[in-house]
């Protein structure tokens, strides 16, 4: 299958606004989600993009944190966000409860691709990789389409939202590295052991995880001819291709590079040199 078929969606025009947190759940010991009441963002919203988020009061933490929009419901007008704690920032943002007002940048950068001629899609998670794949299981699922999800964590402690995908009719196999749940290994073994689930015709290939998963994930695609969208993880300032911050290696011109904010977060795999 060649890549050229494919053109990522457009970034729009992000909105500055203020939301109301409407509902928190801590999942395990270090992630939380927060449900947010924003009606008009949720109709922006594509599966793939994220909004910016200001964590704290008065000037610290100075930078906004960027998270992949977790989950919508169109109709009753909020979204969600799926984060681990891991400094002050998601620390200050995991004490916020019902009722406290949050600033959002949002929505910001380009979106997962859905195409018809497609009829399955495989969605490859590690770790809070996951964020992102329930919104795109929506879509998916509402396009009527088989959707397979491969989830690999470090232990069972770490894994979330099975039952979410499992109300969408999506078929889900997990992969542990300490075999506390499900298969044991990491992800890209748990692909590797199942080539009956990704390697179809009219199959779409979809990852978010570190970028050593989505080296190898990259790799199984090329050999497969399946194309892949990864969605990037990367630490970013401005979100919007202003400080320049978020760069990564283009794999498709020499001493290229990309943004993740602007150009991304989605990219067809084979656009990105994963290589450093």
């Amino acid at each position: 299958m060649n890549d050229r078929q494919f053109e990522i969606p457009a970034a729009q025009s992000p909105r500055l606004s203020k939301q109301r947190i409407i509902r928190q759940e801590r999942l395990a010991r270090d992630i939380v989600r927060l449900r947010i009441s924003a009606a008009e963002l949720v109709g922006l919203s594509l599966p793939g993009q994220f909004v910016n988020i200001k964590v704290g009061q008065g000037y610290f933490p100075l930078l906004r944190r960027p998270f992949s929009i977790h989950r919508v419901d169109r109709d009753a007008g909020w979204l969600e966000i799926l984060f681990k704690i891991l400094g002050p920032g998601t620390e200050w943002l995991s004490r916020c409860s019902v009722g406290d007002e949050l600033d959002l940048l949002g929505p910001l950068g380009n979106a997962f691709q859905v195409q018809e001629q497609f009829r399955q899609a495989v969605l490859i998670a590690g770790g809070l990789g996951i964020a992102p794949l329930l919104f795109l299981a929506q879509e998916l699922r509402q396009q009527q389409m088989a959707v397979t999800l491969l989830y690999g964590n470090k232990s069972r402690s770490g894994c979330c939202c099975q039952e979410e995908f499992n109300d969408l009719g999506v078929q889900s196999w997990i992969a542990t590295e300490d075999g506390s749940l499900g298969f044991v290994g990491k992800v890209t073994d748990l692909v590797l052991a199942h080539p009956e689930l990704w390697q179809m015709p009219r199959t779409m290939m979809y990852a978010c995880g570190p970028n050593a998963m989505l080296q190898h994930v990259n790799m199984m695609a090329a050999a497969a001819q399946i194309p892949c969208q990864v969605s990037l993880e990367t630490m970013m300032a401005c979100g919007f291709g202003v400080c320049l911050g978020c760069v990564v290696k283009s794999a498709t011109a020499r001493n290229s590079f990309k943004y993740v904010c602007k150009d991304g977060p989605v990219f067809l795999s084979s656009e990105i040199d994963f290589s450093d």
